[in-house]
């Protein structure tokens, strides 16, 4: 159903067909370094993608998604956005402000001081096998930030979000975030979320309806890549079928339900932006 991306190469560049002027925005790098290992690339993807030609209502998304995963393509339009979110105008803009850096493991514990071009410069490097998820330090989840308020309004969530009713009685908020090649968070739960890749690609990988998976909430992505994630899909362990997992490229946007364990994989330097509760 998804008549955007062509993702069934996993070494190419996804083929756009959206029009030369979007296709043009969407398939630029934003300055940001898209490279990455091959072998982090999946063209597995069994998370329907919905193209909206209209925004979709809340009631309507209640309806059709609210207790599933999805990815929605095309609705909402954040082209400011991820205007706004190049790296040439985040270190022009914003290098100088001081934010929090969290480390990136389940419980995001510990956290350091440092400016965004520090952080963009010198601490966002390519993440090894090796490093472990306490070590290693990521911009994303602070959402008391007052630094990123130009950002925050100028991305579009959606309608179904404004809906505190359907959110458990909390109030959605809103973060953003910038992550190296091979960083990510590894599994952990909370309430219903969106969220958008603004630039690079991101894996993402979820289990439903509460399932948890076999994991260590201080090992990256990448070890549980190499120790759960490769012998579940040789057969060795049980748990593959109950896998979801799809890679979201600029201008798609997944969704995904309460208490469903997820985690993530950044594929080149990545840029998004989560609503979650």
């Amino acid at each position: 159903n998804y008549r955007g991306f062509s993702m069934a190469a996993p070494a190419d560049e996804p083929q756009c067909r959206l029009g030369k002027e979007k296709c043009a925005a969407l398939l630029g790098d934003g300055g940001w370094a898209s490279a990455y290992d091959p072998g982090l690339y999946t063209s597995r993807c069994n998370i329907p993608r919905v193209e909206l030609e209209a925004p979709l209502s809340a009631d309507d998304f209640r309806a059709q998604f609210e207790h599933q995963a999805v990815i929605l393509v095309g609705h909402p339009e954040n082209s400011l956005a991820r205007t706004l979110t190049t790296r040439a105008h985040l270190t022009r803009t914003y290098g100088s402000k001081k934010v929090w850096l969290a480390s990136a493991n389940t419980f995001s514990h510990a956290k350091i001081r440092a400016t965004v071009r520090e952080y963009i410069d010198e601490r966002m490097s390519a993440q090894t096998i090796d490093t472990m998820a306490n070590e290693s330090w990521y911009l994303f989840g602070d959402d008391k930030e007052e630094v990123w308020d130009e950002l925050f309004a100028a991305f579009t969530p959606p309608e179904f979000f404004r809906m505190q009713d359907r959110l458990e009685g909390f109030s959605p908020t809103l973060s953003f975030g910038i992550g190296a090649s091979g960083t990510g968070v590894p599994f952990h739960i909370h309430g219903p979320g969106f969220s958008e890749t603004l630039w690079g690609k991101k894996r993402w990988f979820l289990f439903k309806d509460g399932k948890k998976p076999r994991f260590s909430p201080d090992e990256t992505t990448l070890n549980w890549l190499e120790r759960e994630y490769y012998p579940m899909a040789r057969g060795e362990k049980p748990g593959f079928d109950d896998l979801l997992e799809c890679v979201l490229s600029p201008g798609e946007m997944l969704f995904f339900p309460s208490n469903w364990y997820h985690s993530t994989l950044n594929l080149g330097e990545t840029v998004f932006m989560s609503t979650f509760t």
